[in-house]
């Protein structure tokens, strides 16, 4: 203690430490905490979930090979009768040899269905074949034969035209007289001349004469019967024979 009462200061204590040292923090100091308010850092984005892994392709079974193809039938024969076949057919007109020519054009009906030889039918029943008048005459006299000749052109099939080449060989007619007419008695007149002069030779007198006359107008009248034409008539509905002439095919005009 120093005099006067008073004390004394305190005189420094030598540490052994320099100024510079006591800057030196002390490693066991306790760091203070940082005042500013820590900034959270954001969370890690979720890592991308791995891709579905794709689904394995199922092996494909092998395809048998496609069998070959069927080789085409061959294609059907056409429809068609050979040459011989014959038609029975009836009539949708008349003939008369009187007043048909030739040229005209007849038709006729086909009766029942015409086959070929696989059975197939060809001309239906109903067809309608039109013929064609080559020649017609009638008979020159009682004894003589008329003349018809018909040729067919062609069948109608179901609407449908086809060529056609056919005769007919037999065909329903009949003969029909034309009487005694003024030609007729013009053929035969002589018959009563003559009957005459055989009745004055024979009976020498009027009445000879007459009988002769008269019998021979009965003669010169059964001449002129057996000399008169005889019309062939053919009637709607009679029976007509056709026969082919040729190979037919359905092929249309």
């Amino acid at each position: 203690m120093a005099c006067g009462g008073e004390e004394a200061p305190p005189e420094p204590l030598d540490s052994g430490y320099s100024v510079s040292d006591s800057l030196v923090p002390i490693a066991d100091a306790a760091v203070l905490p940082d005042e500013s308010p820590a900034v959270e850092a954001p969370p890690p984005a979720p890592a991308p979930r791995p891709a579905a892994p794709r689904p394995t392709p199922r092996p494909v079974a092998a395809q048998p090979a496609p069998p070959p193809a069927p080789t085409p039938a061959p294609a059907p024969a056409p429809l068609g009768l050979a040459s011989g076949v014959t038609l029975s057919t009836t009539t949708l007109d008349s003939i008369h040899s009187r007043y048909n020519k030739p040229g005209d054009l007849i038709r006729t009906r086909v009766a029942s269905d015409v086959k070929d030889s696989e059975g197939r039918v060809v001309i239906p029943a109903g067809s309608v074949v039109t013929l064609a008048v080559l020649e017609i005459a009638p008979a020159a006299n009682k004894g003589a034969t008329p003349t018809l000749v018909l040729s067919a052109r062609n069948v109608e099939i179901n609407g449908l035209v086809y060529r056609m080449t056919a005769r007919v060989t037999d065909i329903q007619s009949e003969l029909k007289s034309r009487g005694v007419g003024a030609s007729e008695v013009a053929k035969t007149g002589g018959g009563a001349v003559v009957g005459g002069i055989l009745g004055r030779v024979i009976g020498g007198g009027k009445t000879g004469t007459i009988i002769g006359a008269v019998g021979g107008a009965a003669a010169g009248a059964a001449v002129a019967n057996e000399t008169v034409d005889r019309d062939i008539v053919v009637r709607q509905g009679n029976t007509a024979t056709i026969v082919l002439r040729d190979d037919f095919i359905l092929v249309s005009n």
